[in-house]
């Protein structure tokens, strides 16, 4: 983008073009916190933000979680809950503290409008459904 033209009409404009477009790349790298919503304790995954990605913040390339949530329609179904994204043993299910499968994302509002969301079965214990856990965990998985 040259933004040194000989019209200086032309260069103002340039830039608020460059910062829009270059805020909408940004935007599209993030991970979404929305989705942490999606899943059974998705925001109690200690030290990583996306759980479906490979980085803890997450943004970049998935991990097998993340395309295995993207498969599932980026909603927590049976297949999903079932799955052992990483391998290490334990079902998304088990590690996101729903093993039984059962638990909803809120869909319902109370009276007053606010979504009411039932707890999963444990909300201690959680560990991330894309990384491996424990030794036996990464070996399985290796």
């Amino acid at each position: 983008l040259d933004l040194s033209s000989k019209n200086p009409q032309r260069s103002k404009m340039a830039w608020p073009r460059f910062t829009v477009g270059f805020l909408l790349l940004l935007l599209r790298t993030q991970a979404k916190p929305g989705y942490v919503a999606y899943v059974p304790n998705g925001a109690n995954v200690a030290g990583h933000r996306g759980l479906g990605h490979l980085n803890a913040k997450g943004q970049g390339e998935r991990n097998q979680f993340g395309k295995d949530f993207a498969a599932a329609g980026r909603k927590w179904t049976k297949w999903l809950c079932e799955r052992d994204s990483d391998r290490d043993g334990r079902t998304n299910g088990e590690e996101l503290g729903d093993p039984g499968c059962v638990w909803k994302k809120a869909g319902l509002s109370d009276a007053q409008g606010k979504k009411q969301q039932e707890d999963p079965e444990f909300t201690t214990g959680i560990t991330h459904p894309g990384i491996p856990d424990g030794l036996v965990g990464k070996l399985r998985a290796g």
